[in-house]
C-alpha cells in the first residue's frame, strides 16, 4: 500500500493512505540503506495485524529540506515582520534562494500588519514577482488571502523567531493551539524554546476553512 507521511515521533511514522492514519515503523533495511523517512515523503508500507505497519520503501521525491526535515514541499511561505522584531531582508532572500534550489516556490508573508503595515517591504517583493501577503495573526486581516495562497499546496512555513509562525497557524487551523512566546522588548525575539517534550515536529494538517491546501507544523 502507499501514503504519506503526516506525522514523525518518537520513532513512527504516522501514515495517511486516503481513508486512515496508520503508526508505522520502518523496516531495517531501511536503515542499513541509510534512508531516513521524512514528513510529506510518499511512501510503501505494509499493514500488520496490530493495526501499525511496516514502512518498505520511500518514493522518490521531488525535494528535501533539512530545517525542517521535511519532504515534497509545493512551497515555502516565508514569514517576517516589520514589528518587533524586524526580519532582515537578505533572511527573506537566503531562504527563498534556498526554496528555488530545490524547485519549490515562495509565499512572502509579512505579519503584525495591525503594529506596522510592512507595505515597504511588500512592495520590495511584489516587484520581484513573489506572491506576497500582509497578514495579522491578531485581528484576522489578510488570513483569507493567505488561505487562497496555500489551497491545494503542500507548504512548509519558515521564518526568524518571535514573527508568528505559530501564530498564524493556530489563527488558520483552530484547535492546533501551538504554544506562542512573547517577543522581548530588549532582545527583540523569543525567548528560548522549552525543552524537547514542548517541541513540535512537523506535521502535515488540512488548512481550514475548507481549503484543500497542507500546512507544514
Amino acid at each position: 500500500m502507499e501514503g504519506i507521511i503526516l506525522k514523525a515521533l518518537s520513532g513512527f511514522y504516522y501514515v495517511d493512505d486516503g481513508q486512515t492514519v496508520i503508526p508505522c515503523r520502518g523496516r531495517g533495511k531501511l536503515r542499513h540503506a541509510k534512508v531516513t523517512p521524512l514528513v510529506g515523503d510518499r511512501v510503501e508500507f505494509t499493514p500488520l495485524s496490530d493495526g501499525q505497519g511496516a514502512l518498505e520503501a520511500v518514493l522518490p521525491r521531488k525535494n528535501q529540506f533539512h530545517r525542517p526535515a521535511v519532504a515534497n514541499i509545493d512551497q515555502l511561505v516565508i514569514i517576517a515582520s516589520q514589528a518587533i522584531p524586524v526580519t532582515d531582508p537578505f533572511l527573506i532572500d537566503r531562504v527563498a534562494a534556498i526554496a528555488e534550489g530545490n524547485g519549490c516556490e515562495s509565499v512572502i508573508c509579512i505579519n503584525k500588519c495591525d503594529l506596522v503595515s510592512g507595505e515597504d517591504l511588500a512592495a520590495i517583493y511584489q516587484k520581484a514577482g513573489f506572491p506576497t501577503v500582509q497578514v495579522s495573526a491578531e485581528t484576522g486581516e489578510g488570513l483569507d488571502r493567505l488561505r487562497e495562497l496555500i489551497a491545494g499546496k503542500v507548504s512548509a512555513f519558515t521564518g526568524n523567531s518571535g514573527v508568528g509562525k505559530s501564530s498564524i497557524l493556530n489563527a488558520l487551523e483552530p484547535g492546533i493551539t501551538l504554544e506562542t512566546s512573547a517577543v522581548s522588548q530588549k532582545r527583540g525575539r523569543c525567548p528560548p524554546p522549552p525543552p524537547p517534550c514542548g517541541a513540535h515536529p512537523p506535521v502535515l494538517r488540512g488548512a481550514g476553512g475548507g481549503h484543500p491546501g497542507l500546512l507544514l507544523l
